[in-house]
C-alpha cells in the first residue's frame, strides 16, 4: 500500500507543478521537493519528466473514465443517462485541459497516446446505454454498436470547440444541453415510451 501511496504522491506533486509552470520549466529535483521525497525515490518510480507527465495525465483520464462509468451504471433512464454522460465527459475534459493550460501541445499529444483504452471504454458505455434503451423500447436505432461509435467520434470532434467556448458562443450552457439532447435523442429515434413488461413478454 505504501508503494502505491508514494507513487501517487509523486504524480500529484508533479501534476500541480506541470499545471502551474509547464514541463519545460521544472526538474525532477523540483518534483522531489514538492513531493517531500528524495530525487532517488522519484527516479525509482519514474525515469523522466515525460514519463511523469504521462502518468499524471493517465490519472486524469482514469478519473473521467470512472465518472462516466458511474453515470452509465446509474439508475437514470437511458434517455437521461446518455445526455448526462456526454456532459460529464465534456465538462471534466474542459476542467482538465484548463487546469493544464501550461502544457499546450504536450498535453494533447500525450492524451491522444494514452486514451485508446479510454475511447474503447467510452464506446462500450454508449453501446450499453443504447442497448438498454432499445430493450426498454425508448430507442429505435437499428444498430446500437454503430450509434455508439458515431456518438463517440462526434463527441471527440466537439471537445475542443466546447472547451474553447465556441459551441456555447451566444448561448448559455443550459440551451446547449437542451439542443444537444434534442439532436442526440432524435438520432437514436427516441420514442418517449417504454415497453411494458407485458409487451416485452409478448414480443419475446
Amino acid at each position: 500500500m505504501a508503494t502505491i501511496d508514494t507513487r501517487e504522491l509523486i504524480i500529484k506533486a508533479a501534476r500541480k507543478l506541470f499545471a502551474q509552470q509547464g514541463i519545460g520549466n521544472i526538474t525532477m529535483a523540483d518534483v522531489a521537493t514538492a513531493a517531500n521525497k528524495s530525487r532517488r525515490t522519484v527516479y525509482t518510480y519514474f525515469k523522466s519528466k515525460e514519463e511523469l507527465l504521462e502518468a499524471s495525465i493517465e490519472m486524469e483520464v482514469k478519473k473521467i473514465s470512472a465518472a462516466i462509468t458511474k453515470v452509465a451504471m446509474s439508475g437514470l433512464p437511458p434517455e437521461k443517462k446518455i445526455i448526462r454522460l456526454i456532459f460529464v465527459r465534456l465538462q471534466a475534459t474542459r476542467s482538465i485541459v484548463r487546469r493544464n493550460s501550461c502544457l499546450h501541445a504536450d498535453y494533447i499529444l500525450i492524451v491522444e497516446h494514452i486514451r485508446k483504452s479510454f475511447d474503447a471504454k467510452e464506446i462500450a458505455l454508449f453501446r450499453h446505454i443504447i442497448t438498454e434503451g432499445k430493450q426498454m423500447g425508448v430507442f429505435r436505432t437499428e444498430s446500437a454498436d454503430l450509434a455508439a461509435r458515431f456518438l463517440h467520434f462526434c463527441l471527440k470532434g466537439i471537445e475542443m470547440p466546447f472547451i474553447n467556448g465556441i459551441i456555447s458562443k451566444n448561448n448559455d450552457e443550459k440551451f446547449v444541453q437542451y439542443f444537444t439532447e434534442k439532436v442526440i435523442l432524435s438520432a437514436l429515434e427516441y420514442t418517449g415510451k417504454k415497453i411494458t413488461d407485458n409487451e416485452r413478454t409478448v414480443r419475446g
